[in-house]
This record gives structure tokens, sequence and C-alpha cells, in this order.
């Protein structure tokens, strides 16, 4: 880093370097922002190392530790009170540090972070921005009033993001949000480095089974179990294709509603990898002929954009889903990838006996869609210049407000 670019402050409770999706969402965007001029500091609220050790993380940007979440063998209470307070060590930081920031980027964190920097950064003429990859809600209006998490995400979704200097949005459904609220927004999907991230050379065997690949914790968003009961149909029909699933033990994975209805263990089209590291899981899914996931449309899944979309493009894997976010904008049927068009086992089977068809030719032909679509919409320098342009928007509007 040079002490003659200005540097941004991208802010939040994610550790690094195994911080999953979130920790790469902030090293993509981190990236960008390098290419459009600024050096970065990311502060991790997670305890990666002693309070104010800073280590490099790649060019232009190195990461602080300052132990934000510190309470997590306490009891409930306490976590919850302690959890109040967070981002008052990053605001201490920051206030210390010799060279304030160009700007300071919230990820996550929500309501505690933004009230913590909020007064700072008026305080010190840095503008404040947040960077919005999802909105969650419960399914019923009871688990809403029963977690006041999701107190703290609507009260910072609505009340107080909009009040801040700008907005990057992970979605077209953010973005159009929070421009209407007033805010400079810059709509960036999740990024990759095409030089980190290389595209396997050739398709697998298209003599050998179809190697399909789930990768992932399903939670509420994915719907697993419908993707086993298509691929488990198939298998007892004759087909030859296999799934691989990782992110789920063996013993999780027979606890699924398809599993139990079989009553008779693992069948050989299922392979479990089990929880590993993101390298293995990107390792599967680079051997793979297609991942697949599909996803409820609803609150979640349209204001976000799955990672694992990105992911599987930029290894040159083409994507079997069907259409949530803004996914309509990149997945081509048949050129990138293949859309399922319902959320049904009969549906998705359609699908799959259409990939069973495919010649080698046309395998290799996905694969290299794939990878063509994920440098076109997704490598960080594409984006330089919408993260820059949106830092210059919020500084000048702070410069313009003290006048």
């Amino acid at each position: 880093m040079s002490i003659a670019r200005p540097w941004i402050a991208y802010v939040g409770p994610v550790a690094f370097p195994e911080g999953g999706a979130a920790a790469r969402r902030i090293v993509g965007n981190a990236k960008a922002l390098v290419a459009a001029g600024y050096d970065v500091i990311i502060v991790s609220g997670q305890p990666v190392g002693p309070w104010g050790e800073m280590f490099d993380v790649a060019p232009g940007i190195r990461c602080v530790s300052v132990n934000e979440r510190d309470s997590e063998h306490l009891s409930k209470v306490l976590r919850h009170a302690r959890y109040a307070l967070m981002g008052a060590r990053s605001r201490r930081w920051l206030d210390a540090y010799a060279v304030p920031p160009a700007a300071v980027i919230v990820y996550s964190g929500y309501t505690p972070y933004l009230l913590q920097l909020g007064a700072w950064a008026r305080r010190v003429d840095v503008p404040l921005l947040f960077d919005a990859v999802e909105w969650y809600t419960a399914e019923t209006v009871f688990g809403f009033l029963a977690s006041p998490y999701l107190w703290n995400t609507e009260l910072a979704m609505r009340v107080l993001i909009p009040r801040l200097d700008g907005v990057i949005a992970i979605s077209r459904a953010l973005e159009t949000y929070y421009a209407g609220r007033g805010l400079p927004v810059g709509r960036v999907p999740p990024l990759f480095d095409p030089a980190e991230i290389i595209a396997a050379p050739q398709a697998p065997d298209p003599s050998g089974p179809l190697r399909l690949a789930y990768a992932g914790s399903p939670g509420n968003k994915d719907l697993l179990d419908l993707v086993l009961e298509a691929v488990m149909a198939l298998h007892r029909r004759g087909a030859n294709l296999v799934l691989d699933v990782v992110g789920l033990s063996e013993v999780e994975l027979l606890k699924r509603a398809p599993l139990r209805a079989e009553r008779a263990g693992l069948p050989a089209c299922l392979r479990v990898h089990g929880r590993v590291a993101h390298g293995r899981s990107m390792e599967v899914v680079g051997k793979a002929d297609f991942t697949v996931f599909l996803r409820r449309v609803n609150r979640v899944s349209t204001n976000g954009f799955p990672t694992k979309f990105v992911e599987s493009l930029a290894l040159g894997t083409p994507v079997i889903t069907n259409l949530t976010s803004d996914l309509a904008d990149h997945l081509r049927d048949g050129e990138n990838g293949f859309i399922c068009p319902a959320l049904a086992p009969e549906a998705l089977k359609h699908t799959l006996d259409r990939v069973l068809r495919l010649d080698a030719g046309q395998r290799q032909a996905l694969r290299e869609g794939a990878r063509t679509q994920a440098e076109l919409a997704f490598a960080f320098e594409t984006y330089a210049e919408t993260l820059g342009g949106l830092i210059y928007r919020a500084r000048r509007a702070v410069v313009e407000s003290v006048k």
C-alpha cells in the first residue's frame, strides 16, 4: 500500500481470510476499488489475530483485526448486550488511524455498526456507505416478532441506510429501492479475479456419468430436497449421472426427506464430501459438468445474488437453476447453463434429460460459454468505474454538505 493513494475502509464483522462468501464479496469489491485508484483496509470484526494487527490480503489491500466478536462464549442475554455495542472498536481504530479514509463502507453489522459509525463519519466529514447484499425476512409475522436480529436488519435497511451517503447494491432490486430513496447507488454483483480462478481446460470425460455438483449450506434458501428427488428418480430409471454434494455430512444428507423415504442408505448416484475448505469445494465444482441449485422466488432471493452462480461460471462449469435475482441477465439457456422452468421434480427431471442428451462438443461449448459470461459480467476490473464513480459522488455530496 502507498500512503500517497487515498484509502477506503471496508468495515464489518467478517473473518479473513476464511470468511465464506462475505469475505470473498469484500475482497472482490476491494480489488475493484484498487483498480479505481484506492488502497483498501479491511477492518475485520472477527478475532483473527491480536487487536490492531495488520496483514496483507492482496496488492493494495490489507486487513486489520479489531476483535468485535469476542462474546460467543457468553450467555444469550450477554451476547445480545455485547452485540448492541458492536462497531465501537472499529470506530476507535478508524479514529486513531493517522490518515482519515476517503470513505468507509460497512458490510453487514447493520444497526449497531451504523449507529457507531454514523456520528463519527459526520464529525470527520467522511462519506459512509453500505454494501447491501441481502434482505432477510421471516416466513411469518410471529417469526419476525420473535427475532431481534430481524428487527435490527429492518431498522437498518429502512431507516438508517437511507440516511447514508451511498449504497453498493448486489442486485437490481436493492439498487431500485435505494435509488428510490434518493441515494447514490452502484450495482455490483459478486465479483471474481480471472487471474486467480482458472477454468478447467476441457470438459470431463463425456463417456462417464454426467457429473452434477451442489456446494453450499442449504438452510432455507436452496431447495436441495427437490434436486435430490429428481437425481434419484433419474438414477432409478437408469440414467448415468452422479451428484457430488459439498457442505453436508453423510449423516445430514441421510436425514433429508428423499433419502428417508428410500430407507436404503446412500444411493450410488450421490457422493458426499462433507464440509470442506473453500478451495476443495471449488475443485469439486470445477470438475463437474454442471452445478445445480434451485431457490424459491421471494424477498430473500430477489434482493440477493447467488455467489455460487458466479463462482461456477468462473470455473467454466455451466449452471442449472431457476431464475431468481438478476440471473435472467446472465443465464442463457443452452449456452452457459440451463433454466429449470418450475420448482418441481418433474421440471428438473425434464431439464436434466436435456442435459443428458448433450454430446462432448456441446458440453465443451457450454463450458466456454460459462467462462466467457463470467469474464464479461463478473470480473472485478469491470466494476472499477462503477465503484470509483460511486465513491466520487459520495465524497462530493459530503463536501457540499459542509460548505
